[in-house]
């Protein structure tokens, strides 16, 4: 049963990270590079955090679940200066 958690865990940041990759290249292809650091930055954030989280869980649907309300909680924060930090891979990729 870890290894299916572990799976779907990965399977999510690996989604993410196929989308920040994009991000990326178009961000250092209009030559601003910092947009591309912050979001790698908040990125490895992203994972540490959900990472410490989902091993509190035993089951696959937790890893989910971890991502999906993890996603919510950062999507409902208002974009004001002490949250725009959390919310700045959001952002990025909308």
């Amino acid at each position: 049963m870890n290894a299916l958690k572990n799976f779907s865990h990965l399977v999510i940041l690996a989604l993410l990270a196929v989308a920040g990759l994009l991000f990326s290249v178009k961000a250092v292809a209009a030559a601003t590079l910092l947009p591309a650091v912050l979001f790698w930055a908040w990125f490895a954030g992203y994972a540490a955090a959900t990472s410490w989280i989902q091993r509190q869980f035993s089951s696959p649907l937790a890893a989910l679940g971890t991502h999906g309300a993890v996603w919510v909680v950062l999507s409902v924060l208002p974009r004001v200066a002490p949250f725009s930090a959390l919310r700045l891979g959001l952002d990025f990729l909308s």
